[in-house]
């Protein structure tokens, strides 16, 4: 009964390990990635049920659709997946896709496996990294805008670790703050901020993911997941055993949380980049809601369900 404790605890304290270690360092991309898609998929069924499809397609899906696969096709490079085929925007009106990227990987090949996880999130990852970009090079105050959204990383690290209250208050602070600097005097005259708000709202109605992109991102999660428990069981068994006693102060360089300053930066710079994403992402709905459902009122089509 001891050993059987023993081991139940030893188990017990791998998966809370493990559950900490997944939530620490992808826990903002699943809490935003969530939230830009809701928002884009919002959007675009506005879009569909107001002015249709072909609004959808030919004012923002030029721009989005292609920025969509290319987040894609980054993440297999990344992971050494094997593109087969790859278009940026062929429009189907049969399916409704507006672009594709085939992709071949080794089954036996773990890396390549949790690539799928990365290649299914990818158009959420780059295209915040496209956002930041377009920002940076065609907002005027963008150094304003994005070090008060920079300000809070390191709230949204604590946050996702378990002090929700408290990120909650900083991203709607930040929120507030972020669409006043954006939408000031200065910028509004700027012909530069028109055109990033219009790549803004191309790339944030095509953020959202489609079933086949959630379920291979679905398969790399289990495969990144099985890799965290294993690694765990090596180290914690060790641990347990004893054996990193003779190891010093070297056993501490083989700890995920020996690296967490620098990890966490990363993280935050990332949950940044997210925030301003979404805000973004949500101004394009609400903005769009508003325009295409005066347009639908008044050729007495009614309020559009945006679900």
């Amino acid at each position: 009964m001891v050993y059987l404790n023993s081991v139940a605890e030893f188990l017990k304290h791998v998966l809370l390990t493990t559950a900490g270690q997944l939530i620490w360092l992808l826990g903002l991309l699943f809490v935003f990635g969530l939230v830009l898609y809701i928002f884009a998929r919002f959007t675009r069924l506005t879009y569909i049920k107001s002015a249709g499809r072909k609004m959808d397609v030919f004012f923002t899906g030029w721009i989005g659709a292609p920025v969509h696969e290319l987040g894609h096709a980054i993440f297999c490079v990344i992971f050494r997946h094997k593109i087969s085929e790859i278009k940026l925007f062929t429009p189907n009106s049969a399916d409704g896709t507006l672009g594709y990227v085939n992709h071949t990987y080794n089954p036996n090949s773990t890396y390549q496996k949790i690539g799928n996880f990365f290649i299914g999130a990818g158009p959420v990852i780059f295209g915040s990294v496209v956002l930041y970009a377009a920002l940076y090079h065609l907002v005027p105050n963008k150094d304003t805008i994005f070090s008060g959204i920079e300000a809070q990383s390191p709230v949204l690290v604590n946050g996702i670790r378990g002090d929700y209250a408290i990120a909650f208050g900083a991203i709607w602070d930040t929120t507030k703050l972020t669409l006043s600097n954006l939408f000031n005097t200065q910028n509004l005259g700027d012909f530069r901020f028109w055109i990033f708000l219009y790549l803004a709202i191309c790339i944030a109605s095509h953020m959202d993911l489609s079933p086949p992109d959630i379920k291979g991102a679905g398969g790399g999660l289990i495969s990144l997941i099985l890799l965290f428990i294993i690694v765990n069981i090596i180290i914690i068994g060790i641990e347990y055993a004893g054996i990193s006693n003779h190891f010093g102060s070297w056993w501490n360089y083989l700890k995920l949380e020996s690296y967490a300053p620098g990890i966490n930066k990363w993280v935050g710079l990332f949950g940044a980049l997210f925030v301003f994403a979404s805000i973004i992402s949500g101004l394009n709905f609400v903005v769009s809601y508003i325009l295409l459902t005066a347009y639908n009122l008044i050729r007495g089509k009614g309020l559009i369900n945006p679900l």
